[in-house]
């Protein structure tokens, strides 16, 4: 077999051992040539995967380590007779230690109260569950806002959007989607923003486009009474400069990149293409994990989350694009995605006390 991957896609190697030719390329650069002759493609979140990239290929399966599958046409893989897998929740651990080592940079800044205040979480899938859980357990008053499942399962438990908009944090973690009543492009617009308050903090890292940049920059000229703390752009890896100029925290669309959820989306595309291919596939991602961090050492909740993983390193790289031309800030975009250090998830760092508060905000070696 010919396996064409995305070179970012961990352990392929081991993953799809004894299957045949694998050909890793970044990410941006397969196109037509590169798959013509492929029966399995395997992608992250940068390639767009349809008919132009497909048509007259020898393509049989496409494998998306990913959550979200925006940048596949699903339908016309399905016309098609290709298979298709992606990996929903692989990161969803890794995306909740984000947004609390995010809400705990801000408070070590000053500028939040990590715990206190409501949260309105918009979007309850296999990232904004957890969210939710972290934060409530930290004691925020969490505001839970999901339309979708709120009509299927009635509106208990859930806000309108207006309530979840008017929370002392607003974390998105919904998919990017353009059609149908609960489209999500620019579901945070300039009328959705002026409903966030004064203070407030907005999360986003979920995807770019469900955020309007512009209005969410013309906030952001009024003055800094929100604070805007951004994993995912518009037009990546184009991104605007101007608006990471004004974000109080920004990162390279790294938010669910821990090791643990990478070789987590490996494995679940690769178990999903041996499936189809009728091939055995004994690759177990926890075999693949280093020896776990050192234990952490007690100490404040908010050092010690930032001892783990400090976001305020992944903004000053990012904000480093800023003094490039013009057309070198996309490569180096993708750079800091490529070359990313491993980051190990809070649930994987050791503890040398059981501390509740440590164990609110996801290290579960802090557990009773």
């Amino acid at each position: 077999m010919r396996l064409v991957a995305d070179e970012n896609l961990v352990a392929a190697e081991a993953a799809f051992a004894g299957w045949g030719e694998l050909v890793r390329l970044p990410g941006r650069t397969i196109g037509r040539a590169e798959v013509a002759a492929a029966d399995a493609l395997f992608v992250r979140s940068v390639t767009r995967v349809d008919a132009a990239l497909l048509a007259d290929s020898s393509v049989r399966f496409v494998g998306s380590a990913t959550i979200g599958t925006d940048h596949v046409d699903t339908a016309w893989l399905q016309q098609q007779g290709i298979g298709f897998a992606h990996a929903p929740g692989c990161n969803a651990d890794a995306v909740a230690d984000w947004v609390v080592a995010a809400l705990a940079a801000r408070a070590a800044a000053g500028r939040h109260r990590l715990g206190a205040g409501t949260a309105g979480i918009i979007g309850l899938g296999n990232v904004g569950r957890r969210v939710a859980r972290r934060l409530a357990a930290l004691g925020y008053a969490v505001r839970a806002c999901d339309p979708p499942r709120a009509e299927h399962e009635g509106e208990t438990g859930f806000v309108d959007f207006a309530t979840a908009l008017a929370s002392d944090v607003v974390s998105l973690h919904v998919p990017l989607t353009t059609q149908g009543r609960h489209a999500t492009r620019h579901l945070v617009d300039a009328a959705a923003l002026a409903q966030v308050p004064t203070g407030a903090i907005l999360l986003n890292a979920a995807r770019g486009g469900v955020v309007d940049e512009h209005a969410l920059a013309t906030r952001l000229d009024g003055g800094p009474d929100l604070q805007a703390l951004v994993d995912t752009w518009t037009g990546e890896p184009a991104i605007d400069i101007d608006l990471l100029t004004r974000t109080a925290l920004a990162t390279p669309h790294i938010a669910g990149y821990s090791l643990e959820g990478r070789l987590r989306g490996t494995a679940r595309v690769a178990h999903a293409a041996a499936r189809y291919f009728n091939r055995a596939c004994r690759f177990d991602w926890r075999e693949h994990l280093p020896a776990p961090p050192p234990a952490l050492s007690p100490g404040a909740l908010v050092a010690t989350i930032l001892a783990a993983y400090d976001p305020r390193i992944d903004d000053r790289a990012l904000r480093a694009l800023a003094r490039l031309d013009h057309a070198e800030r996309g490569p180096a975009f993708d750079a800091l995605r490529r070359a990313y250090p491993v980051r190990r998830e809070f649930a994987s760092w050791p503890c040398a006390a059981a501390r509740p508060d440590l164990a609110a905000a996801g290290f579960a070696g802090a557990a009773q």
